[in-house]
C-alpha cells in the first residue's frame, strides 16, 4: 500500500465499470454512456469521438482505429482499422531513390482514414447503442464549444506553425493560438458527425 501522506496516485477501483482517456470530457462521455446502459464498445467510441473534437492535434475522424475487445470477458476480438494507401501513390518514387521510409510530412504518407469504418463495424457487431446516441456528446462539443485544456494548448502552440491554408481559419482564427480556458468549437465537424450518425460509413466515404 502506498504512503497516503506522499504525493502519488491511488489505484482506481470501480464496482461495475470504468473509463480512462487523456481528456476529462472524453472520459465523462464514456461514463455517461455506461450509466445509460451502453457497453464497453459504445463507451469507447463515444470517448474517442469526443477526443477527435477536443484534441484535434492528437486524433480524429481522419485517422485510423485499432481495437482489442473481449465480449463478456471471452476470447478477445482484434480489429485493424488502419487505412489503405491511396491508389495514386507511387511506391517506386521512394523505393527507387533508396529511401527506407516515406517521409511523414509528405502527402504520400497519408492513408485513407479507417476510423469511421472501424467504429461502424464495432457498433454493428458488438455495440448496444445507436451511432446517433454514441456521437451525441461529440456533436455537442463540436457545435456548442469545448474548453481548451493545458495539454491541448501546449500541443497547439508546438504545432501551430504547420497549420496553413483553409485549416488556419478553423484552428488559428485571426492567427491566434488558443490559450488555456478558451472556448473553441468545430461546427463543420459537428455537421459531419451528425451525417455519420444518421447514415453510417457511407456518409463519410
Amino acid at each position: 500500500m502506498r504512503d497516503f501522506m506522499a504525493i502519488a496516485r491511488s489505484v482506481a477501483v470501480a464496482e461495475n465499470a470504468m473509463a480512462a482517456t487523456s481528456h476529462p470530457q472524453a472520459t465523462l462521455a464514456a461514463v455517461e454512456i455506461l450509466k445509460a446502459g451502453g457497453n464497453a464498445v459504445d463507451a469507447a467510441i463515444a470517448a474517442v469521438a469526443v477526443q477527435g473534437v477536443v484534441e484535434p492535434q492528437m486524433t480524429g475522424i481522419g485517422g485510423d482505429c485499432f481495437a482489442l475487445y473481449s465480449p463478456k470477458a471471452g476470447a478477445p476480438v482484434a480489429l485493424n482499422g488502419s487505412g489503405y494507401t491511396p491508389s495514386g501513390t507511387v511506391a517506386d518514387k521512394y523505393a527507387g531513390a533508396g529511401a527506407r521510409d516515406i517521409p511523414p510530412t509528405s502527402p504520400e504518407s497519408v492513408t485513407v482514414p479507417g476510423a469511421i469504418d472501424a467504429w461502424c463495424t464495432l457498433v454493428a457487431d458488438h455495440g448496444s447503442k445507436s451511432l446517433e446516441e454514441i456521437f451525441r456528446p461529440a456533436i455537442a462539443a463540436a457545435e456548442q464549444g469545448f474548453c481548451i485544456t493545458p495539454r491541448v494548448a501546449a500541443d497547439w502552440a508546438r504545432f501551430g506553425s504547420r497549420v496553413e491554408g483553409p485549416a488556419a481559419a478553423q484552428f488559428l482564427p485571426g492567427g491566434r493560438l488558443p490559450e488555456v480556458g478558451d472556448i473553441r468549437s468545430q461546427p463543420m465537424l459537428g455537421q459531419t458527425l451528425r451525417r455519420i450518425a444518421l447514415d453510417g460509413r457511407k456518409a463519410f466515404y
